[in-house]
């Protein structure tokens, strides 16, 4: 079977791992033929040197309601109908929109089912913008199977969209992950306690991770617990003015000796700040239609062994499964934030029985199970036409 992937910026981290991890993994049943931007191509060549490829003047990076952006993605549309592609089965675009505009394109040229990965924020954004809205809708009721990363995401499609999408074409397939393979699983299930009480948080620093959020809670813990530690890591900007709200917030509450703003870290110190950490906590919210479509670093806290915290919000309940791996509370509640980091800090069996089924989950989620997922869907659509 001969397809066409439509891959989304492969500058952006996320769209990057879900490639480079899941297409090795398809490539084993399926012949890749990928369709890129013109700002990827050697990135594209580098990562994907065995597999055909083909470049447009843009994929992702661009939208019908920018005026600067719009020509760049017109020119894609016309151009992607005249690639020199050979015969192929199905058209897959790994991202919602745009990049799925241009796979809906391709495939209705070509007369061939056309499959989209939903990953979040970009599957719903574009309710906000009439063009984008408009053009969005003609992809989802085009598409053969909107395939979400998770159930939260799938609903948020389903609510913003519901007259362009039926339940028959949505699929939920989970991302994977391979964090797990790099940590012995005896040093996850048996990690010691931190003789210091250390929450970790790795994520960019933006108000979407919810970081206001949980400083505030851990000010209140901190007045329990004075010797309690939170580490902060993720790119930011020193003179961004939610970094610089958090940082007064840390200076107000005394707390210059208890938090850390780690910024971006190589794997080396990462790794040794999941190893130092008690549990994890991410509380991430939606804001303007920006939400957390899955929640990968749960995973990766898991791999360490690490219980988490997270919230109800988007598809973060499909990567914390509450009660089993970590504690879910609703987005925005300090308190409960709060009763969440003291329950898990001083409820040790609690602590090591949820990080050890976090492990046991970061197991079981693996990108070989994920292509698995897409195998199946290729052919029930291609079962279908034939």
């Amino acid at each position: 079977m001969r397809l066409a992937y439509i891959l989304p910026s492969l500058q952006t981290s996320g769209w990057r791992r879900y490639a480079e991890s899941l297409l090795p993994r398809l490539a084993e049943h399926v012949e890749p033929h990928l369709i890129v931007s013109a700002a990827d191509a050697g990135l594209a060549a580098d990562l994907f040197p065995d597999w055909p490829r083909y470049t447009l003047p843009t994929v992702q990076e661009a939208s019908l309601s920018g005026r600067r952006s719009r020509w760049a993605l017109l020119r894609s549309l016309w151009q992607v109908r005249r690639l020199p592609l050979p015969p192929l089965s199905l058209v897959h675009s790994l991202e919602a929109y745009p990049a799925g505009l241009v796979g809906h394109v391709l495939g209705r040229h070509l007369g061939l089912p056309h499959l989209l990965t939903a990953h979040g924020t970009y599957a719903v954004l574009w309710a906000r913008y009439p063009l984008d809205r408009w053009a969005y809708r003609r992809v989802l009721r085009g598409a053969a199977a909107v395939c979400p990363v998770s159930r939260g995401t799938a609903a948020l499609i389903q609510r913003m969209f519901p007259e362009a999408i039926t339940s028959q074409q949505v699929r939920v397939i989970p991302n994977g992950n391979d964090f797990w393979r790099n940590i012995p699983r005896t040093k996850a299930l048996e990690r010691p306690r931190p003789a210091i009480p250390t929450l970790l948080t790795v994520g960019d620093i933006k108000p979407r991770k919810g970081l206001h959020r949980s400083l505030a809670a851990f000010a209140r813990l901190h007045e329990e617990m004075p010797q309690a530690r939170y580490w902060i890591v993720g790119k930011y900007r020193p003179q961004d003015a939610y970094f610089r709200s958090l940082q007064d917030f840390v200076r107000r509450r005394g707390l210059e000796e208890a938090v850390t703003f780690w910024g971006r870290v190589d794997d080396t110190q990462l790794d040794a700040l999941y190893r130092g950490a008690s549990l994890f906590v991410l509380a991430s919210q939606e804001e303007n239609l920006h939400f957390e479509g899955f929640g990968l670093v749960y995973l990766e806290a898991g791999s360490y062994g690490l219980p988490v915290i997270g919230t109800r919000s988007g598809g973060i309940p499909d990567a914390v499964r509450d009660g089993e791996t970590g504690l879910l509370v609703a987005p925005g509640d300090v308190e409960a934030l709060f009763q969440a980091m003291r329950r898990l800090l001083n409820d040790e069996t609690l602590a090591r029985r949820l990080g050890r089924a976090n492990r046991r989950l970061a197991e079981s989620l693996t990108w070989e199970r994920t292509a698995q997922a897409w195998l199946e869907t290729y052919a029930a659509l291609s079962n279908a036409e034939g």
